[in-house]
């Protein structure tokens, strides 16, 4: 008899938990403003730059040899302590997601200016790629997502039908918010160029892959509390 007991008592504490478990799923989770769609196919991930092809996509390790690059010449150009550091250190993390146009609509460089100058985010032009600040410590970088990464006018690279978004998980800041405001700007953007998202692969962007990239951020500022 006290067996049954402790069994009936068993169940209906599984079933409890089991009922708040789906109220809290239901009633705080978090709302996708991303539509979510099917997966398409990977795209092969592109080859070290050579001098027979810029119409290479950027993926996660190009990005990071990007921004690696970009700092370089940023210290050499601009010695003063006041100035803005892309705070590119090989332990960070970085989240990249892709936005592209078809072959027939491409973004240019003239049209994403004048996107950024008719927009309420605040930004600067450093020669040929954009970056986006969050506040007066973060920022996010908006980049050509083809090779060499960037738009040169000079050379004839005024357009592209890939535009990349990249943010370095920053120790200084809330990752987490900067992530959001991310998304927030690659939607308008998206909006705006009428172009499909993609995930760092790549493939469309999903509610899935959001979350994903959003608890990356959250692990990495709980790393940094500690």
């Amino acid at each position: 008899m006290i067996i049954y007991e402790i069994l009936v008592l068993f169940l209906g504490l599984v079933i409890a938990i089991t009922f708040v478990l789906m109220l809290r799923k239901l009633f705080f989770g978090s709302s996708a403003k991303i539509k979510i769609d099917k997966k398409v196919n990977s795209r092969e991930l592109f080859e070290p730059v050579g001098t027979a092809e810029l119409n290479i996509p950027l993926d996660d390790m190009e990005a990071k040899a990007f921004i690696e690059e970009e700092k370089k010449s940023d210290d050499i150009n601009h010695s003063s302590d006041d100035d803005y550091d892309l705070h590119t250190e090989p332990k960070n993390e970085i989240i990249s997601i892709h936005l592209e146009n078809s072959s027939d609509a491409k973004f240019t460089y003239k049209a994403l200016t004048e996107f950024l100058n008719s927009s309420n985010f605040n930004f600067s032009d450093d020669g040929g790629w954009f970056k986006i600040y969050i506040d007066s410590e973060d920022s996010f970088l908006l980049v050509n997502g083809l090779n060499p990464g960037k738009f040169i006018p000079e050379e004839e690279i005024i357009d592209s039908p890939v535009m990349t978004l990249i943010y370095t998980l920053n120790s200084n800041s809330n990752s987490v918010s900067a992530f959001s405001q991310l998304i927030n700007f690659a939607q308008l953007l998206a909006e705006n160029f009428n172009s499909k998202i993609l995930d760092a692969e790549r493939n469309i962007l999903t509610q899935q892959m959001v979350e994903h990239y959003s608890q990356i951020a959250e692990e990495f500022d709980l790393s940094n509390l500690t």
